[in-house]
């Protein structure tokens, strides 16, 4: 068996996991199951935080192999987190062969989604809560419009390359200052509807929910640190509303 194959293997699908918001424990599971299908297993060790992995093999007659790999972009891509998944499984049970498993999990890290359906998830995830909140039609549309100036803020924070403490006050900033403009046109708008339906696409859920399952499985480095990330989104949202409601909202009103 190729190991050296087998640890590029091991640690793109780490990598892969990781930086689509999989539990740290998870990752370490997928990697230790695939170094364990090596011949003549010595030494199998995996290592891995929220920014990134550290993996060492030992096979027999040998040279040991190590890899540190950072992770600095991390999303939310469940669909991904799944194909690696399935992808370790067919590998480990020996449906697959390590040549097939590597070529399948290049194509998957190339494949991404483009920035426009990117932007049209964002604001079908807006009109979509607006609906589940019970707004009108009114709402439904000012919703959409607001979504549709968040996707512009995204893209601007993009290109100006903001840090993401930064560029989650400037989106929420967008949002309130957008609300309140169309409550100024419109009266009857439920401008909580609109704000709230509006930064569910910000709101770190996903973040919070495996920080708990990473402290829960005793990965407590990982699960506090995650627990940081989702207090600071969740402060850099805040921060934008009110900055957005207390500098707009005395013009406006």
């Amino acid at each position: 068996m190729d190991t050296q194959l087998l640890m590029k293997t091991a640690v793109l699908a780490g990598e892969l996991m990781l930086s689509s918001g999989a539990e740290t424990y998870r990752v370490e599971n997928t990697m230790y199951l695939m170094l364990h299908t090596a011949v003549n297993i010595e030494l199998a060790e995996v290592f891995v935080i929220m920014t990134g992995i550290t993996a060492t093999l030992k096979v027999k007659d040998e040279n040991t192999i190590s890899v540190v790999k950072r992770v600095n972009n991390r999303s939310t891509n469940m669909n991904r987190i799944l194909a690696v998944n399935s992808i370790s499984r067919a590998y480990c049970s020996k449906e697959i062969s390590l040549e097939e498993a590597y070529s399948k999990l290049m194509k998957i890290k190339k494949k991404v989604y483009t920035k426009l359906e990117n932007r049209l998830s964002v604001i079908g995830i807006c009109v979509g809560f607006a609906i589940f909140f019970g707004g009108n039609i009114g709402d439904v549309i000012a919703t959409l419009a607001v979504g549709a100036f968040l996707t512009l803020c995204i893209t601007i924070g993009e290109k100006l390359h903001f840090q993401f403490f930064l560029q989650d006050v400037f989106n929420s900033f967008g949002i309130a200052f957008t609300s309140i403009l169309l409550r100024a046109f419109f009266v009857n708008l439920n401008m909580d509807i609109v704000i709230i339906s509006s930064i569910m696409p910000l709101v770190p859920g996903v973040a919070i929910t495996n920080a708990v399952r990473d402290s829960l499985q005793g990965d407590y480095i990982s699960g506090c640190a995650r627990i940081l990330e989702a207090f600071l989104i969740a402060a850099a949202i805040a921060i934008g509303i009110g900055l957005g409601i207390l500098c707009i909202g005395n013009i406006v009103f």
